[in-house]
């Protein structure tokens, strides 16, 4: 599949230009694919748009170009250092930032939302950051269910109150300012570029949630207070924390989202998706099981120990 031909950024016009005062950050890594079309779901209202890329070897760079998206580039190595290298040093134009990555969408119901709760110049809210949710599309369909809407992510922020905290395959925020919530949702595509590429990074996000579990799991338990707290973020992680002493991770998962979350609600669609969201729990499971039991040396002593069987 080839990408959408670059094109220059539509004329919106004057009057929405500019409105939200948002100056948006797309988080980039070989997009060909969807770079174009997330520009233009920004470019309808957005005057200050600037592309992070961490090292594409496609088109990406270059269809942003040709679109008039001012680019960057720095080398990846974790998600919050990435978006904290985003806000030393991309030289953004608004007072407000949001972060989006390139198979996520604006909608206009959340562009409306933002000039609600901001202001048109951006100075109405007390707030230090919005957690926006998301809509998970598969299959040309909403995961309204399975996916576990709403879910949350600090998307929309201050850049002098707002930094991250690298967690597990993602980030954390700490603001020193109040955190409220959008009710608008952008859109996620997160199987845009096909199953394998889903399977290839969640992978990676696999080895990099295992690497936080052994942590976790060094530590304390997650304390009765979280869980019957006020604020819904620190339920949510400390039931992420106690979930890495639980056995049967998979299970549970598949359970959680496919009963609990009535996935099955979403049909065929939403099982297959709670079955790869199992299947992922069940890598970083393994994975952590293995630096447990030191399964790389034993592997190798039994190699060499067969070696020599074999030689003798």
């Amino acid at each position: 599949m080839t990408a959408a031909a670059p094109q220059p950024l539509a004329s919106a016009p004057a009057s929405t230009r500019g409105v939200p005062p948002v100056s948006v950050v797309i988080l980039t890594l070989n997009e060909e694919m969807n770079i174009a079309e997330c520009i233009r779901s920004c470019a309808w209202w957005c005057d200050d748009i600037h592309l992070l890329d961490s090292g594409s070897t496609d088109r990406t760079r270059d269809i942003a170009a040709a679109m008039g998206v001012t680019v960057h580039v720095h080398p990846f190595t974790s998600f919050g250092q990435q978006r904290n290298w985003a806000i030393d040093n991309i030289p953004c134009r608004h007072r407000w930032h949001f972060h989006l990555d390139a198979d996520e969408r604006f909608t206009p119901e959340l562009v409306a939302e933002m000039v609600k709760q901001i202001g048109p110049d951006g100075t109405k809210s007390p707030h230090g950051a919005y957690l926006v949710p998301n809509k998970i599309i598969f299959l040309g369909k909403w995961l309204k269910y399975s996916g576990g809407y709403p879910a949350y992510q600090v998307r929309l922020f201050r850049p002098e109150v707002c930094r991250f905290i690298d967690f597990g395959h993602g980030q954390r925020e700490h603001c020193e300012g109040t955190v409220a919530r959008l009710d608008q949702p952008y859109i996620h595509l997160s199987f845009s570029k096909g199953l394998v590429e889903w399977f290839s990074k969640h992978n990676q996000y696999s080895t990099r949630e295992s690497d936080e579990g052994i942590l976790v799991r060094a530590g304390p338990r997650p304390t009765p207070s979280q869980f019957f707290g006020s604020d819904p973020v620190v339920r949510r992680r400390a039931f992420k924390n106690l979930s890495f002493f639980l056995r049967g991770r998979s299970l549970w998962r598949f359970l959680y989202n496919y009963v609990y979350r009535l996935g099955f609600l979403d049909g065929a669609v939403g099982f297959h998706y709670c079955a790869m969201m199992a299947m992922y729990e069940y890598w970083i499971e393994i994975k952590i099981r293995e630096h447990e039991a030191e399964w790389v040396g034993k592997t190798d002593a039994l190699s060499e120990r067969l070696g020599a069987e074999v030689v003798r």
